[in-house]
């Protein structure tokens, strides 16, 4: 369910409720007309035969009886009767005292028509006009007579339309002033509900005990949760610390041993001129891979450190080159590769800054160098350059790989995942989530995109650092420096 969808719910629900009311009070209203209406026409009629009964004297007289109707009928009311069985003995009043029976023997017809299919009222349309049409049986001079009360009702319903129209409108108003209070007063409600899951989502592991609850100060529905959250922020807290003892553990029991290895295998090689070929052969991969396992625990120390929030990470000016150059030197022992450094056209990258942490910036492009020496041809170089706006410097890593496909490239930087085009190629699935995690902590971004003709270009980064008002100095080269030139390519 959507976040919205509990407001949205009961929005739809006091909606249809008060469309609903007022709804039903209008179908009422419109009940209530309609009685009244047939009400007053069962009173005429009984009326009628009050007055028939009361001039017993004069039912022998076909003409009484005439005036009896015409007395009683109107110009929007009109009465008749003609004995059972018989339609010849038929009694109207006269045209004079209402035309619009006399006149309209069709109208009349459908009147009685009507009258006889239904016990009570009927009321019906003829003409652009409304009428309704009662009946009743009584006894005149000891015979069965029907009499028929015809009533125009033309002007009550277009009265009762107007007013249910008034009505509807009302309603309708109504309805949208209620709904607009309901929706304000749910938004009220949802309120701290609305609160907690901010609370919820602020949560990060270096603040959960800044972040608990205070159950008297919610709602008596969010109470039970209030305590439920209080006792998971311990819980999480217990294993977080246990967590990052862990962490402290491993720092210091793995990684002094995988040094002591590393600096003795380093040590042979510097003294393996009575070794074999083999030996020294052997020698090299223990000291690779003991590099190797030291920078791996050192990505994994680093990312429990992130997930604990105890990871440290100093932000300042950062020569670009000297990190870039210090990565290259690192990542040096993965074979022999050539290192293109491109920077773009103008760029002197000498004087080049980021705000960064140095260590935690040579340890995203040592992983990514490796990265591009795993999946590139060995004899394709790895290129490195770096472009610049106003605000931002972009570190690039290129390789001449298979690439990555679109799909893949959200999934990488996720831990433990690997691309479709890893078989065969070692690797623990954690290096980019390293670099995305590091790079994240400051305050950075970390993409990957195609390059040009073919492979993956990695791009870091990171906040621009503003010029300096007096220009760096070029570093002078070594004799060392230029015969390492030679396979690098200093900037």
């Amino acid at each position: 369910m959507p976040s919205s969808g509990i407001q949205r719910r009961l929005e739809r629900t006091s909606a249809s409720a008060v469309l609903l009311g007022y709804g039903m009070l209008l179908l009422v209203n419109l009940q209530v007309f309609s009685r009244n209406r047939d009400q007053r026409q069962l009173d005429t009629m009984a009326m009628a035969e009050r007055l028939l009964v009361s001039s017993k004297g004069d039912q022998d007289d076909g003409g009484a009886l005439q005036r009896c109707f015409n007395h009683f009928s109107t110009f929007d009311r009109a009465i008749w009767g003609q004995p059972t069985g018989s339609a010849a003995g038929m009694v109207m009043p006269q045209l004079s005292s209402n035309d619009f029976i006399a006149s309209n023997p069709e109208l009349r017809a459908r009147a009685q028509d009507l009258a006889r299919s239904a016990s009570s009222p009927q009321t019906f349309a003829h003409e652009a006009r409304t009428y309704t049409v009662s009946t009743a049986a009584v006894n005149l001079s000891d015979e069965p007579w029907r009499l028929y009360l015809l009533t125009d009702v033309s002007q009550d319903v277009a009265m009762e339309r107007q007013l249910n129209l008034i009505l509807t409108a009302a309603a309708l108003l109504a309805s949208l002033v209620t709904l607009m209070l309901n929706r304000r007063g749910i938004q009220r409600s949802l309120l701290p509900l609305r609160r907690f899951g901010d609370t919820l989502s602020a949560v990060r592991s270096s603040s959960l005990q800044q972040k608990r609850f205070e159950p008297d100060q919610q709602p008596e529905e969010l109470q039970p949760l209030a305590h439920a959250f209080n006792a998971l922020l311990d819980r999480l807290t217990e294993a977080f610390e246990r967590q990052r003892q862990f962490a402290s553990t491993v720092s210091h029991e793995l990684r002094n041993p995988i040094t002591l290895i590393g600096g003795y295998s380093r040590r042979l090689l510097r003294r393996s001129d009575n070794l074999s070929d083999d030996q020294r052969h052997q020698l090299g991969i223990v000291e690779e891979e003991s590099r190797r396992l030291g920078r791996l625990v050192t990505d994994l120390l680093a990312l429990t450190r992130a997930e604990t929030g105890s990871l440290q990470v100093d932000l300042k000016p950062l020569s670009v080159c000297d990190a870039v150059q210090q990565a290259i030197d690192l990542a040096g022992g993965a074979g022999e590769r050539r290192f293109l450094l491109r920077p773009d056209d103008g760029i002197d990258p000498h004087t080049l800054q980021a705000w960064a942490d140095r260590d935690r910036v040579v340890q995203c492009l040592v992983n990514l160098i490796e990265n591009a020496c795993k999946y590139s041809p060995q004899q394709s170089p790895v290129e490195i350059g770096c472009s610049t706006t106003p605000s931002v410097v972009e570190l690039r890593v290129r390789d001449h790989g298979p690439g990555i496909p679109p799909e893949e490239r959200s999934l990488i930087f996720e831990r433990f995942r690997r691309g479709q085009h890893n078989t065969g190629i070692p690797g623990s699935g954690i290096g980019l989530a390293v670099v995305s995690t590091l790079v994240s902590q400051m305050e950075g971004e970390v993409s990957v995109e195609d390059g040009e003709g073919g492979g993956a270009v990695f791009v870091i980064s990171l906040r621009r650092c503003p010029r300096p008002s007096d220009p760096r100095p070029r570093h002078h080269r070594h004799e060392g420096d230029k015969t390492r030139s030679r396979q690098s390519r200093r900037w």
